[in-house]
């Protein structure tokens, strides 16, 4: 959806997307500790109400938190 603006799902091209707005709220942020942040750019599907979620672009420090603090998928 975040490149094609076509929903995976139904095929529909009513696809919206949060880029512009404000953020705010617990959807639209993910905590990684009590200080640091990243915020999510959110892809909705009009037609069938798929949603895609995309972190915005993370820095270095941030990344490092990240590894640091959650656990890796295997």
């Amino acid at each position: 959806m975040k490149t094609t603006g076509r929903c995976p799902k139904c095929g529909s091209t009513e696809v919206y997307n949060n880029g512009k707005d404000v953020k705010r709220g617990e959807r639209c942020i993910i905590p990684v500790t009590s200080w640091t942040r990243v915020y999510l750019n959110t892809y909705l599907c009009i037609s069938c109400g798929y949603v895609e979620e995309y972190a915005e672009k993370i820095d270095e420090k941030k990344l490092a938190k990240i590894k640091e603090n959650w656990k890796r998928v295997l």
